[in-house]
């Protein structure tokens, strides 16, 4: 009986591995074609042309064809985890994870409950027989029934086997960071390889549901983009801790994992990668948020065939969070947070500094005097993070946004012990929609200025696994869904008219009617559209 349960999951395996090839899903390697051919009531079946010899005939049993797993599980191969004390089967198969009781017609995929219209049984002979059309529906399957020879032919994908490698090199901040870090593991780990990440290593798989969730969550603008899971992905990920981690950890993904992709998180691995993607031209290179340039002329370097550049207009989501803000603000007092003075963060600033300019010019005050404005130093110290909002607080400012990663954590912090929204404190997150984090502070948090980093890390990994890899130099905007904002809690502060207004800015910026300045120091110059 344990024998035919493995072999009947070992079918279920198969058909998981074939339900990603045929539904669309990008795949290692390109798949051969196999072709199985039983007939009722013989037990002599063709494979792929060859004719060989079995052991059970597939059977018609209450107007369902049955066929007998062996046969397929012997065409295609596959390994199981039964559990002889409850009957329980779990099986995990790349992205996709089935959980069943011999038996019964109830059945889970990939964690959401099924119902098969006949359940398998066991044959005289002593075989599993399996209901085929159920099979066929939920795997992709293409099964033909001749009634005339009383034949069913099944086609389907051999199974891929190989596995592809995909390193990732965080920057200081790390895992955890809740922004721009974990935002690329995220396109990594749950979009492209539908993961999720265990405490202290490894993985788990992840349920349709929550991968959906997590699309919900955090990509509610993307869901035309055709984000799915991809088949075979393996992360290898490695944190920077400190900046003289870069080279080595990115040089151990490309020789001793031989990662087919290599991510870089952040502008400051953009020398370091450079450097390791000359050295290792088959291996390819993705850097975010950078494009690596000389270090006198800060011209940029001659472009390599294995590496691609993201870079993101974060000035354009920055100028529409600093629009809500200078709208927002009961003081005209507002602070903004930045980590480290790179491009990426000074463009936030900037379009922070033009929105609040547009739409509360007192505000923003005499060549921006007004606004507090001051850089931590570092993505990762949370508690410097909570020093500077508790000062901005002291100082009269009610609303803050950070673009300074783990290091903001900090003013949310700050925030929610100075009383937040009760007594009229805001914050504005960014990167991520920081307002759908419950360890955070949700309640808190006005908006965020959106940057899909998630987004532009699994559209890399998809380059791979589909083999369209093209180097150069890609620049994610409002136009192209790159970035955005988030309403988090807006409508409890705005109105309707003024929520209009953002809408009405942010179309005139994918117009190409507004044009945010993406340096701090070109803001006073800057004209403000103005009636907002």
């Amino acid at each position: 009986m344990e024998a035919n349960v493995k072999r009947f999951v070992s079918l279920l395996v198969v058909l998981a591995m074939i339900a990603g090839l045929t539904a669309g899903v990008s795949t290692a390697t390109a798949a051969t074609t196999t072709t199985l051919v039983l007939t009722v009531g013989k037990v002599n079946y063709t494979l792929n042309g060859t004719t060989k010899q079995g052991d059970q005939a597939p059977e018609i049993t209450n107007s369902r064809t049955f066929v007998p797993i062996r046969l397929v599980s012997e065409a295609f191969g596959a390994d199981v985890n039964y559990d002889a004390a409850t009957k329980k089967v779990a099986v995990l198969l790349g992205a996709t994870s089935f959980e069943f009781i011999i038996g019964q017609k109830a059945v889970k995929v990939n964690g959401d409950a099924f119902l098969m219209d006949a359940a398998a049984y066991i044959s005289k002979a002593g075989r599993t027989l399996i209901p085929i059309r159920f099979v066929s529906e939920k795997s992709g399957l293409n099964v033909a029934w001749n009634a005339t020879a009383r034949t069913v032919t099944v086609n389907s994908k051999a199974p891929i086997t190989s596995s592809i490698k995909i390193g990732l090199v965080t920057d200081v901040g790390g895992r955890g960071d809740q922004s721009f870090n974990d935002s690329a593991l995220r396109g990594l780990e749950i979009w492209a390889a539908k993961k999720s990440f265990v405490k202290g290593g490894g993985y788990t798989p992840m349920t349709d549901a929550a991968y959906k969730q997590s699309l919900a969550d955090n990509a509610p603008d993307l869901t035309s983009r055709g984000i799915a899971p991809l088949t075979n992905v393996v992360p290898v990920v490695l944190e920077s801790k400190e900046q003289t981690d870069y080279i080595p950890n990115l040089t151990k993904l490309a020789e001793d994992e031989g990662c087919k992709l290599i991510i870089a998180v952040g502008f400051m691995l953009s020398d370091a990668t450079y450097q390791v993607a000359k050295e290792h031209p088959q291996t390819k290179f993705m850097l975010i948020d950078a494009q690596p340039s000389d270090p006198t002329t800060f011209a940029p370097l001659p472009t390599l065939p294995n590496l691609v550049c993201f870079l993101f207009k974060e000035e354009q989501c920055g100028f529409l969070v600093g629009a809500i803000a200078g709208m927002a603000t009961k003081n005209n007092k507002v602070g903004f947070i930045g980590g480290m003075p790179v491009p990426a963060v000074q463009r936030y600033e900037a379009g922070f500094l033009a929105g609040v300019k547009t739409t509360n010019k007192t505000a923003y005050g005499t060549n921006g005097k007004n606004v507090s404005d001051v850089y931590a130093g570092n993505f990762g110290d949370q508690p410097a993070g909570k020093l500077i909002a508790q000062t901005m607080i002291a100082q009269n400012c009610d609303i803050l946004f950070h673009a300074a990663g783990a290091t903001g954590n900090g003013m949310f912090e700050a925030l929610k012990e100075a009383g937040g929204p009760d007594k009229g404190l805001w914050g504005i997150g960014c990167d991520v929609d920081m307002g759908k984090n419950p360890t955070l502070y949700p309640a808190g948090t006005l908006t965020c200025a959106i940057k899909h980093v998630d987004f532009a890390t699994y559209a890399s990994v998809k380059s791979i696994v589909d083999g369209t890899f093209t180097p150069g130099v890609i620049t994610l905007s409002l136009r192209n869904g790159g970035v955005g904002w988030a309403m988090d809690n807006v409508a409890k502060v705005l109105s309707a008219a003024q929520i209009t207004k953002i809408e009405t800015l942010r179309q005139a910026i994918i117009d190409g009617k507004i044009t945010p300045p993406e340096d701090p120091k070109a803001v006073s110059a800057w004209t403000a559209p103005t009636g907002y």
